[in-house]
């Protein structure tokens, strides 16, 4: 399990990549409204994880295991919304609630929030 910080610049690592298929240190830390040096030091702490690549002033890259584990919170992130907007919460504060509590709740309880949205 990594941090909720390094959970929040992964996810939009992964994001970033998905919408312009590329990301830079300085594209990053304009998204996450954090410094460079910032946003430099912990990609730095993500490739010491093993979860991404990037080498200075380049692109960033997810690794295989970087990338699954991306999607994973991806997923988790779009479950606590379905559910967020199930219960009503108002949809402007949808993803600040995600935000607060998606790296505090489990895989596994993820998963049977997810089988109930999806078999109710």
């Amino acid at each position: 399990m990594i941090s909720a910080k390094r959970e929040t610049y992964l996810l939009e690592i992964y994001a970033n990549l998905n919408e312009e298929g590329f990301t830079r240190v300085s594209q990053l830390a304009k998204s996450l409204n954090v410094s460079v040096p910032s946003a430099s030091k912990m990609a730095k702490k993500l490739k010491e994880d093993g979860l991404i690549e990037f080498q200075r002033y380049g692109n960033l890259t997810l690794t295989e295991k970087g990338n699954r584990l991306a999607k994973e919170l991806a997923l988790n992130h779009e479950v606590l919304s379905r559910f967020f907007q199930l219960i009503k919460v108002e949809d402007e504060e949808i993803e600040k609630e995600v935000k607060k509590i998606e790296s505090h709740i489990s895989s596994d309880v993820i998963k049977k929030l997810d089988d109930f949205l999806t078999n109710r």
